[in-house]
Formats: structure tokens, sequence, C-alpha cells
């Protein structure tokens, strides 16, 4: 399958918002803090 010529993307982060990486944090931190509480800790 060809590609088509690379070109810069155009678009920019909206200003005034979060960055990309700090609302990947926002949303996975809690969903992972969440997985080590609730998993049982019967595991010895």
């Amino acid at each position: 399958m060809a590609l088509p010529t690379y070109r810069k993307p155009t678009r920019k982060a909206p200003k005034g918002g979060p960055s990309l990486v700090s609302l990947t944090l926002l949303i996975t931190a809690p969903a992972v803090f969440a997985v080590a509480v609730l998993r049982p800790r019967s595991s010895r």
C-alpha cells in the first residue's frame, strides 16, 4: 500500500487546553490506581 508523500501536520494542540500527554495521564492514572486498589490481595 503506497503512502502519500509525508507532510507535517498543520494541526496544533488547542491553545489554553490541556496537552495530549497531560490529558492521557489524567485519564489513565485513575484507571491504573483503581486496578491496583481493586486487585485481590491474596496473591501471596
